[in-house]
């Protein structure tokens, strides 16, 4: 199994999540029936989140598929399902201490 593909779905989703459920509370607010509801918000997060997968990264198409269903489903749950058995947390990741940037313009 690719772990750093699955991650990177994971984390491309999240992203795209936050602009899926924003979009889909401005249509829901709009609607004046919830008939279609349901099937709006699968076009909504399917489209988004391939969008914003081909936009902001290096995912091919099918995986862009795949980050249109997380976005769907929903990426924030499905990481922190897999947080603990597959990733590193983000609180345990201290990376902050590595990075050291020099600017010459401050004196």
């Amino acid at each position: 199994m690719n772990y750093d593909l699955l991650k990177t779905i994971l984390v491309v989703g999240i992203g795209a999540s936050i602009f899926s459920t924003a979009v889909i509370q401005k249509i829901k607010e709009q609607l004046k029936s919830k008939t279609w509801l349901f099937f709006i918000t699968i076009v909504v997060s399917f489209g988004i989140g391939i969008c914003f997968s081909l936009c902001f990264s290096d995912l091919s198409f099918v995986d862009s598929i795949w980050v249109g269903l997380s976005t769907w489903v929903g990426a924030d749950a499905i990481y922190k399902t897999f947080e603990d058995k597959i990733f590193t947390k983000f609180s345990d990741m201290d990376n902050t201490n590595d990075v050291v940037i020099d600017r010459d313009d401050i004196e």
